[in-house]
């Protein structure tokens, strides 16, 4: 897309070898559903946001979202939150337990809350070549980037806007307020929420705030003066993603006076701790969002 940018923030998960496309299944698109998830939230699912993409076997790697309002709502607009899983650009989907949960809390605050599943480019073809990027390692002066890699944020990110596209044009409906638009996710996720909020040149719907969970950029000077604040969550156990990115991006916050920005450093805790922000952050995350969206 004409918006994008291309970040040098690349993720693990790349593979060298002969470039394969895996041969596409008949796919069934899912139906969309409504499900009561509590007595403080709903979920309007498998909403299509954007056409099938080729070569694709399964919903994970649909351009298709699930939406989560409050139940009990008045009819003041509602504040907007957009989540992208991770998953290495391979695997993920937003159906994952935790994920709802996560959801559903936030939507029950008043905020209508958007997961969305996107191309996982990584699933069906590999690249060889160019070498690959390990940010387990933490930060590196220099290094080379699987093509792959490149290609599935690229993806994930243009994904992403379609999204945009989607909820500008369908705010009325469900009574989005397109100019309170925050964005997140975890891991590969987080590098797509990052990339499209700091990186991209998008001007679809502004995006006013940032949740990073155990994700990074490799190269965050990039981030410039205007850019939104960020909340971080990152393990220092991580062996995935290494903390020296949740670091960076901070200090480059700190450096451009972007005084809002957060950094929460759980101590002990690996990759993809979900169970902690469920049971300790999901207060900090609503805060933090409604402080920078209002």
């Amino acid at each position: 897309m004409k918006h994008f940018k291309l970040s040098i923030a690349i993720i693990l998960f790349v593979f060298g070898g002969t470039a394969e496309l895996y041969a596409q299944s008949t796919y069934i698109p899912p139906i969309e559903s409504v499900l009561n998830l509590s007595d403080n939230s709903v979920v309007y699912k498998n909403i299509r946001y954007g056409s099938i993409p080729d070569s694709i076997d399964d919903a994970s790697s649909d351009r298709i979202l699930d939406i989560y309002l409050p139940r009990n709502r008045n009819n003041s607009k509602l504040l907007v939150f957009i989540f992208i899983h991770g998953g290495g650009f391979r695997n993920g989907d937003k159906g994952v337990a935790a994920i709802q949960e996560l959801c559903s809390k936030i939507s029950s605050k008043d905020f209508a809350v958007l997961s969305i599943n996107y191309r996982l480019t990584l699933k069906y073809k590999t690249y060889s070549g160019s070498g690959s990027v390990n940010m387990s390692k933490g930060l590196q002066p220099t290094r080379k980037f699987n093509e792959g890699a490149i290609i599935a944020l690229k993806n994930a990110t243009e994904d992403t806007e379609i999204a945009l596209k989607w909820i500008k044009t369908h705010a009325k409906k469900y009574n989005f307020n397109t100019s309170s638009v925050a964005i997140g996710g975890s891991s590969a996720g987080a590098i797509t929420a990052l990339n499209l909020a700091y990186i991209s040149t998008q001007k679809i719907i502004p995006v006013k705030a940032v949740i990073d969970m155990w994700g990074g950029m490799a190269n965050t000077e990039l981030i410039n003066k205007d850019a939104p604040p960020v909340l971080i969550y990152h393990g220092d156990n991580d062996k995935v993603v290494h903390v020296d990115y949740a670091y960076a991006l901070k200090n480059q916050m700190d450096k451009i006076g972007n005084k809002k920005s957060i950094l929460n450093i759980m101590k002990g805790q690996g990759h993809a701790q979900y169970d902690v922000i469920l049971k300790e952050k999901v207060d900090e995350i609503v805060a933090f969002l409604r402080i920078n969206l209002k």
